[in-house]
C-alpha cells in the first residue's frame, strides 16, 4: 500500500503548529524509518499515519484512497509499541490469535494463519508460553506477528527495539528487515538511532522540529546531507563543525554562497596526503585504538576535532599537516543551509 501526504499539518488546540507542510511519498512494499531526536515529529507522523490523531489540514491517501477522515480501525494497519501490550493471561498462540478472533475469522483458518506467523517470526517453539516466559526479544517477534494476524495494509512500528540490549537490539534490526521482504508489507519504523535507520530502512525521512529535513536513501543521505542538522545527525562520531573565519578566504571560496561554517566527516580527515583536500595545519593529541579502529583528537586553531583516518605514527602534540578530503567536506550558509562546490551541485 502506497501512503501519500499531501500538504498535511497539524495544530493543537492551544494553535500551536507541531507538524508543518508534511509533504511525501512512501512507495508500496517500501521500509521506511522516520528518524531524529526527541519531539522531532515522528511519532506524531506516525499517528497521522494511523488514524490515532487527525490532521488539521491536508490530505492522506492509502494508494488512491483519501482516509484522512479514517479512523484507526477503517485504516487497516497494524501497530507495533515500544511497550509491546501483550496479553500477559493468553498463551504466545492466542496472542497472535486474538485480532482474528475480534474480527471474526473462523476457528481454524486463525489457527493455520497464527501459526504460520509464529513461524515466520521464529517463535513457533515458543507458541505453548506465556509473554512472561518470553525475552524481550521474543516479545517483539509475537508482537509483530500479532500486527500482522489481520494482513494490515501498512505495519507502524513506534521504536520497538527501544527496551533491548545492544546485541539484541542489532538482531531484531536483521530481523524486521527480514520479516518485512517476506511479507511485502509497507512499513514505518520510528527510531531516534540513525545506525538503527541506516541498517534497516530503503528510505530515511530525517524529522525535525515537526519539518522534514530530508528524506532520502541512507547511503545518499550520508555522502550528500542537504543541510548541516541532517550533516550532523548523520554519521558517527559527529561531524567536526569549524566557522568559516577560521579556515580562511582560501577554503570558503571553494563554494557557491555566503559560507558561515564547515562541516568535516572524521574519516576525511589524515595525515596522509589526499587530493583534491583541503590542508591545515593541526596538534594531534591523541590516538586511542579500538580493535581494527582509531580515533584521533586534535586541534586546529581553537577547534577540537575527532578523526578517524590519522595514523597511530602521527607525532603527538607536535603542529602537522592534515588533509580533508573533499569528498567529506561541506560547507553550510548562515540558515544551515548546504552550499554546493563551484561548478558542481549538490
Amino acid at each position: 500500500m502506497e501512503v501519500k501526504f499531501n500538504h498535511v499539518t497539524l495544530t493543537y488546540p492551544n494553535g500551536i503548529e507541531v507538524l508543518h507542510d508534511m509533504d511525501f511519498d512512501i512507495n508500496d512494499g517500501q521500509l521506511v524509518a522516520l528518524l531524529g531526536p526527541s519531539g522531532g515529529g515522528k511519532s506524531t507522523t506516525l499517528n497521522l499515519i494511523s488514524g490515532l490523531l487527525s490532521a488539521t489540514t491536508g490530505n492522506i491517501y492509502f494508494g488512491d484512497k483519501d482516509v484522512t477522515k479514517q479512523d484507526a480501525l477503517e485504516r487497516g494497519v497494524g501497530m507495533v509499541f515500544q511497550n509491546y501490550a501483550l496479553y500477559p493471561h493468553m498463551t504466545v498462540l492466542d496472542n497472535i490469535i486474538f485480532p482474528m478472533k475480534m474480527a471474526k475469522i473462523d476457528k481454524a483458518t486463525r489457527k493455520q494463519r497464527a501459526l504460520d506467523l509464529a513461524k515466520l517470526v521464529r517463535v513457533d517453539d515458543q507458541i505453548a508460553k506465556k509473554p512472561s516466559d518470553l525475552s524481550g526479544g521474543q516479545q517483539q517477534r509475537v508482537a509483530i506477528a500479532r500486527a500482522l494476524a489481520k494482513s494490515p495494509n501498512i505495519l507502524l512500528l513506534d521504536e520497538p527495539l527501544s527496551n533491548l540490549d545492544a546485541r539484541l537490539r542489532v538482531e531484531m534490526r536483521e530481523e524486521i528487515r527480514r520479516i518485512q521482504k517476506e511479507t511485502g508489507v509497507t512499513t514505518i519504523f520510528v527510531t531516534h538511532d540513525q545506525s538503527e535507520a541506516m541498517h534497516v530502512a530503503d528510505k530515511i525521512m530525517v524529522l525535525n522540529d515537526g519539518r522534514i529535513q530530508q528524506y532520502d536513501e541512507p547511503q545518499s543521505l550520508y555522502e550528500n546531507p542537504s543541510n548541516q542538522f541532517v550533516a550532523n545527525f548523520i554519521g558517527e562520531p559527529a561531524l567536526n563543525v569549524i566557522s568559516a573565519r577560521q579556515l580562511g578566504p582560501g577554503v570558503t571560496q571553494l563554494f557557491d554562497g555566503e559560507v558561515a561554517t564547515i562541516g568535516i566527516r572524521a574519516e576525511a580527515l589524515t595525515n596522509e596526503v589526499k587530493e583534491p583536500a583541503i590542508k591545515m595545519q593541526a596538534i594531534v593529541h591523541e590516538v586511542l585504538s579500538f580493535g581494527r579502529d582509531h580515533q584521533a583528537t586534535i586541534s586546529v586553531g581553537e577547534n577540537q576535532l575527532i578523526a578517524t583516518d590519522v595514523t597511530t605514527t602521527a607525532l603527538i602534540n607536535q603542529e602537522m599537516t592534515l588533509f580533508a578530503a573533499l569528498s567529506g567536506v561541506y560547507a553550510f550558509d548562515k540558515e544551515g543551509q548546504r552550499l554546493p562546490l563551484r561548478g558542481e551541485r549538490t
